[in-house]
């Protein structure tokens, strides 16, 4: 297939990482693939990655958007994928009219944004939906009245398993006191880790320490929290985290995860990553979270009053020796892997275009 997927790239985060590891992934199985991305917005550098196997398409201009989506002549694509919200993003793939399918993938919560909505445009000539999460998906079809074809494949997050060693160590059930937790992700309020903060004098005196990190705009506020409630020594904000190897060394340090949210989530892809280096979580069952639900972790029914509940049986599961480290980390291999993943996709794809799969 000749393949052209649409996603920002010109800064970090879970909308570049799947379009690019998406795209390494068809490219190896033989298919030709060209990655889209809007130019830098604001402040931000011109940082394309240089890729040997996929071709990448800074879109500047209006005459590359009127003229022939993405490069400014038009050009043939078996399928579109486009990944984000955005104006230009959305409409250049239907400006070209020699894509024979297009396909929108929800990587949001599936709830619409006011009256005008970029998404709205998936009515004028997409031909399928895709959903991250099977409650983001049916989110979705609700809020813009989609009735057409729709899925749900989760996006691809870092491959740990291609870039780091992922065996697990022995571990033996911790003496009680002992647990050592952490957040991985961006510090804004509807992350809920201020709300964690607030009650960690009770909720956290069977863990020895709450590991914070990320960055964001609340990190001063986070900062005067910790202060003020004196809990400098259990509760530290560690900065930027980083990636790759260093970032599954770091993560199997933990023994938890937690993940406090209530805003509107699509399926944080740091739960993906927690799986696959066998840390069990706690996270809030908004969005698309409830999806990555397995024996080993505890996901809440979207009532943030059930998460410290659950942090607590979590908690006690762990010192009874009762949380299979191997189990989950078999489980995000068998479904949410890197390879699983591509699949999928690759599967979907072939299917929406009408050819069938080697």
């Amino acid at each position: 297939m000749k393949l052209l997927l649409v996603g920002y790239l010109h800064s970090e985060g879970g909308v570049k990482n799947h379009t690019l590891w998406l795209a390494r992934g068809l490219a190896a199985r033989g298919h030709a693939v060209t990655v889209a991305t809007p130019g830098p917005i604001g402040t931000e550098p011109y940082d394309l990655p240089e890729e040997d196997t996929v071709r990448i398409v800074n879109v500047e201009t209006i005459g590359q958007i009127l003229r022939g989506y993405p490069t400014g002549t038009p050009e043939a694509f078996d399928c579109a994928v486009v990944v984000g919200t955005g104006w230009k993003s959305m409409l250049g793939p239907l400006l070209n009219r020699r894509i024979k399918k297009r396909v929108f993938f929800e990587v949001m919560s599936g709830a619409r944004n006011g009256r005008i909505d970029p998404r709205m445009l998936v009515h004028h000539g997409y031909d399928a939906l895709v959903g991250q999460g099977r409650p983001v998906e049916a989110l979705f079809r609700q809020s813009f009245g989609w009735s057409g074809p729709s899925v749900t494949i989760p996006a691809l997050s870092d491959p740990l398993e291609l870039v780091a060693d992922l065996t697990l160590p022995s571990k033996p059930a911790p003496a009680r006191g002992t647990l050592k937790a952490c957040y991985f992700g961006r510090l804004a309020p509807h992350k809920g880790v201020g709300w964690l903060i607030e009650r960690w004098d009770t909720a956290g005196q069977d863990i020895a320490m709450l590991d914070i990190w990320g960055s964001g705009p609340q990190e001063p506020e986070l900062r005067a929290m910790i202060a003020a409630r004196g809990l400098h020594a259990r509760i530290r904000l560690c900065g930027r985290f980083p990636g790759g190897a260093d970032y599954a060394e770091l993560l199997q340090k933990y023994d938890i995860e937690v993940l406090p949210t209530y805003g509107a989530e699509g399926a944080p892809l740091v739960l993906l990553e927690a799986m696959a280096c066998g840390v069990p979580f706690v996270a809030n069952g908004v969005g698309g979270i409830p999806d990555y639900g397995n024996l080993d972790c505890r996901i809440t029914s979207g009532n943030l009053a059930e998460f410290l509940p659950a942090l607590q049986s979590l908690a006690n599961a762990l010192y009874a020796g009762e949380i299979d480290h191997a189990r989950l980390q078999r489980h995000y291999l068998e479904h949410f892997s890197y390879k699983a993943l591509c699949d999928r996709w690759e599967a979907f794809l072939l299917d929406l275009a009408g050819e069938k799969s080697a």
